[in-house]
């Protein structure tokens, strides 16, 4: 019931009319009902005001990754982080460089096991030093011969604090 009258509250204050109630039928549960497109459309500018930092901190983050020429798909912010998604080997041995790792011998053309593994270790030792101790979840793909894709890295979530060291890290030097 206290997380419906704070929500209308903030609805109220924010000019929304929205009207949260508790629904007892579909406990712990908080409707907002229908709304109609004025008000959503408000909700949304809302919403993108508050995450404004972050869809910055996303563009400014392309574009030194972009700088450096490393091929990683576009940030994006999702849950209040940052989304980098998947790299080739070939660029995660990349972007561990510019952040510092020293140089390795020349990768396979199609590098996976244990080069990828040795890669991904490289750029998480690389990344936490750049970021000052932030963290970035790391997963080694190895090559999939049932689907025939290529051995990847993906890059984790990043909080928004991580990011911005991340940024510096990049535009800066490690």
């Amino acid at each position: 019931m206290e997380a419906a009258i704070d929500l209308r509250r903030a609805c109220t204050a924010a000019g929304l009319r929205l009207s949260p109630w508790t629904n007892t039928e579909r406990k712990p549960c908080v409707d907002v009902g229908t709304t109609d497109p004025a008000t959503a459309l408000h909700l949304a500018r809302l919403i993108r005001k508050s995450l404004k930092r972050a869809f910055k901190t996303a563009d400014v983050l392309s574009s030194a990754f972009q700088a450096h020429g490393l091929d990683v798909p576009t940030p994006h912010v999702y849950g209040a982080k940052i989304r980098l998604g998947n790299v080739s080997i070939c660029t995660a041995d990349r972007l561990a460089c510019v952040l510092g790792a020293p140089s390795q011998p020349e990768l396979a053309e199609t590098p996976d096991w244990p080069e990828g593994q040795q890669v991904l270790d490289r750029l998480d030792a690389a990344f936490k030093q750049a970021t000052r101790g932030g963290f970035m979840d790391t997963y080694f793909h190895p090559y999939c011969q049932r689907c025939g894709g290529e051995p990847a890295i993906t890059l984790g979530d990043l909080t928004l604090r991580t990011a911005r060291r991340l940024v510096t890290a990049l535009q800066y030097g490690a």
